[in-house]
């Protein structure tokens, strides 16, 4: 069986750079963005992207299966990725360069516009770029290295958002929106430049070629959702996600109101987080070959919980040596998390393709991207919510976030939902079953 070459992991890797930034910074900054610059009310600041998230998932299911069905001497995913590059990277930049309407609401209204922009292009390059390993090789553990790849390239987004952003943040101001002006502008070029070498690399890549019949939508849904594997991969990636969508919006509020920190703290967590996330990665995949994917995404799983519930006892002033101790353990538990729960979505195409012998890697991808996108939805509006109904603004004097209230809402996305859907993730996986030897076995009679 021939391996992937290291150039072609190395390119297609590199797309995850640009897809990392995209997400950690809206993720990471928008909420906080719409609430003390453009002066939005926490609520709607959520429910906008809570909106725009919803109005995203409809077209997961078109892309993925309009990607599945796609006629070309080529590959069918590589197309849908040059697109999504470009209206990405637009995306991004017209989110942070939002005018000054003076209306709260037509500020919404744009917003929103370029939340929905956003979401498309997200969906249009990560959804086809994510089916790709499950064609470029067979090999059960090579899936899992293909993606120790990607989460090189996910932590270098992951250092560039959260020890790059904030730190300027603090130098050029938090509240002042030429700031974000230079956020919106740079990130939009390191995106394009990563996605376009992902595209690019990717050209010689091993792909599969779309069923020469073209199935019924429902029928095609329907048949992903009989996948027991599959399924119980969602309800782990949900309940995960979650957790870190939460932890997502809150961190900015979090650090400046209860810490009360400076912003720039923030340039050491993502340090730490990055080198303990790529010195992480050749640890956990070797002891995925040991002990099994499942299990060590448990184990990555438990480390995530016991980070975000030590939370409960920070205070104003926490030591910085408490804090880092916090992001190197969830450094280990992402590079876990993510590595793990993509290898096993590949092994879930790879289970369904060579018991039914039709591809299907945009149907699952699209389904699997769903769910990614469904939570990053709830987590910044259930915060949102929270913090309104704590009495939170963006125009409120430092000493009047100190509240009990405020304290408890900004506790609920860092804290108290983390730590319960990792949990809950832990319990699902111990019934995840999939085993390299029970896919050995898919193939060796095809569905009629």
């Amino acid at each position: 069986m021939e391996k992937v070459s290291q150039k072609i992991r190395l390119s297609w890797g590199s797309g995850a750079l640009g897809v990392a930034i995209l997400m950690n910074v809206i993720a990471f900054v928008v909420v906080f963005f719409m609430v003390q610059v453009l002066g939005l009310n926490p609520a709607l600041a959520g429910a906008l992207v809570f909106i725009s998230k919803v109005v995203d998932i409809i077209t997961d299911p078109i892309v993925g299966r309009w990607s599945d069905q796609y006629k070309t001497s080529g590959s069918r995913r590589r197309p849908f990725m040059l697109y999504g590059a470009f209206i990405s990277a637009i995306s991004f930049a017209m989110i942070f360069t939002t005018p000054e309407f003076g209306n709260q609401w037509i500020t919404a209204s744009y917003m929103l516009l370029a939340l929905i922009i956003y979401t498309l292009g997200y969906t249009l390059f990560n959804l086809t770029y994510l089916c790709m390993p499950a064609e470029m090789t067979d090999d059960y553990h090579e899936r899992t290295e293909i993606h120790g790849y990607r989460m090189y390239f996910v932590a270098v987004g992951g250092l560039l958002a959260q020890a790059g952003v904030p730190p300027l943040q603090q130098w050029l101001g938090a509240d002042k929106a030429e700031t974000y002006v230079v956020i919106g502008v740079v990130g939009g070029v390191v995106i394009l430049a990563s996605m376009l070498s992902a595209y690019y690399g990717t050209a010689k890549a091993k792909f599969t070629t779309a069923a020469i019949e073209k199935t019924d939508f429902i029928k095609e849904y329907s048949h992903v959702l009989k996948n027991r594997h599959f399924l119980r991969v969602l309800g782990i990636k949900a309940s995960q996600l979650f957790g870190v969508a939460a932890i997502s919006v809150s961190t900015l509020f979090f650090f400046k109101d209860l810490l009360q920190a400076s912003l720039n703290i923030l340039a050491f967590v993502g340090v730490v987080s990055f080198l303990f996330t790529v010195a992480s990665v050749p640890l956990l995949v070797r002891l995925s070959k040991r002990i099994g994917k499942a299990q060590t995404y448990a184990v990555a799983g438990s480390l995530y919980v016991c980070s975000a519930l030590s939370w409960v006892f920070a205070q104003a002033g926490e030591p910085t040596w408490a804090i880092l101790i916090r992001y190197a353990v969830t450094g280990i538990s992402v590079s876990g998390n993510i590595v793990m729960a993509m290898s096993m979505l590949t092994d879930c195409i790879e289970y369904d393709a060579r018991k039914s012998g039709i591809r299907r890697e945009g149907a699952y991808t699209a389904l699997y991207t769903f769910t990614e996108k469904f939570t990053f939805a709830l987590g910044p509006l259930v915060f949102g919510v929270a913090l309104s109904m704590a009495g939170y603004s963006g125009d409120l004097a430092p000493e009047m976030t100190q509240t009990p209230e405020i304290r408890q809402a900004l506790l609920l996305g860092m804290s108290y939902i983390p730590a319960a859907m990792g949990a809950l993730a832990i319990y699902l996986l111990l019934g995840y079953k999939l085993t390299k030897e029970e896919l050995d076995k898919a193939g060796d009679s095809l569905e009629e």
